[in-house]
């Protein structure tokens, strides 16, 4: 594990696979955004924490519901954990089926604790100087941390390199999210995959979510990595309209875990064929 001191108040851990988690050492508490892979993760955060702020109040934050970012969530019994409400509502869904499908990814005893403290657009601590703002655009989920007194922003997985992932159909929302992200005074800008990031990345995720909204061509050149995103993405893409589709049509007895394991290669398929695939799924439970 690497620690990088960030600012007069932050501290960002980055892990042996590169997901780092960022912790702002406030007045009164200490938040900590994002949980990685479980307790056995959070094993030095705790123990850092218990050196340097042992009477503080740990306050957990996270920022979207994807399994990498919330897993460690049950190395904190009893602490205030916030999330966005869909976050909440998106652990109880997806949560299990992420657990058992990824049980190589496990670091520990994985217990699913998804936020008790839930907000709609903002949730702020005016005294300690943190917002946290939703912010939807990679998941519909996602929000953001920021630490006003320091102008430090954590975006968690909504601007990546080299490409960003999209699990959330709304491209236009996620354009504006990065636009705003752009804008706000944060003089550094954490990722929870790429570490800190500029300008030019955020502008470079941005020209790629409009290429995909306007389905132009993306030129992802003879770079292997961006293929591959780029692939997942456009059948993620798909799989995520079929899934809008089915709820409406199925209501209550819509199962994300049923449609989700009927395709287990739809990261590899080519996109026609998965579409086809789909709609001949679909079909045969109208």
């Amino acid at each position: 594990m690497h620690i990088q001191t960030i600012g007069k108040r932050g501290v960002m851990f980055t892990f042996d696979d590169n997901i780092s988690v960022y912790l702002i050492a406030a007045d009164k508490r200490v938040f900590l955004c994002d949980s990685h892979l479980g307790p056995r993760s959070m094993e030095a955060v705790r123990q850092y924490i218990r050196q340097h702020w042992p009477d503080r109040e740990i306050v957990l934050f996270n920022s979207h519901a994807d399994w990498d970012h919330i897993w460690g969530n049950c190395a904190f019994p009893g602490v205030l954990i916030i999330g966005h409400e869909t976050c909440r509502a998106r652990i109880r869904e997806t949560g299990q089926y992420d657990l058992e499908r990824l049980a190589d990814q496990h670091r520990g005893d994985i217990v699913l604790v998804p936020p008790n403290l839930t907000f709609s657009a903002e949730l702020s601590f005016p005294e300690e100087e943190v917002s946290f703002i939703h912010a939807p655009g990679h998941t519909a989920d996602s929000a953001l941390c920021f630490d006003r007194r320091d102008a430090v922003l954590f975006v968690g997985d909504l601007v990546e390199a080299p490409l960003p992932y999209l699990d959330f159909l709304d491209l236009a929302s996620y354009i504006k999210t990065l636009e705003i992200i752009k804008q706000m005074p944060a003089k550094i800008k954490i990722s929870a995959h790429s570490g800190i990031v500029d300008e030019g990345l955020i502008d470079r995720n941005i020209a790629y979510l409009r290429a995909v909204l306007l389905k132009e061509p993306v030129d992802t050149g003879a770079d292997e990595t961006c293929q591959h995103i780029h692939r997942i993405n456009i059948n993620n893409l798909q799989m995520l309209q079929w899934e809008h589709v089915l709820r409406d049509r199925q209501g209550e007895n819509f199962h994300y875990s049923a449609l989700r394991t009927a395709f287990p290669d739809w990261e590899t398929m080519p996109p026609a064929e998965l579409g086809s695939a789909l709609a001949n799924y679909a079909a045969r439970l109208a």
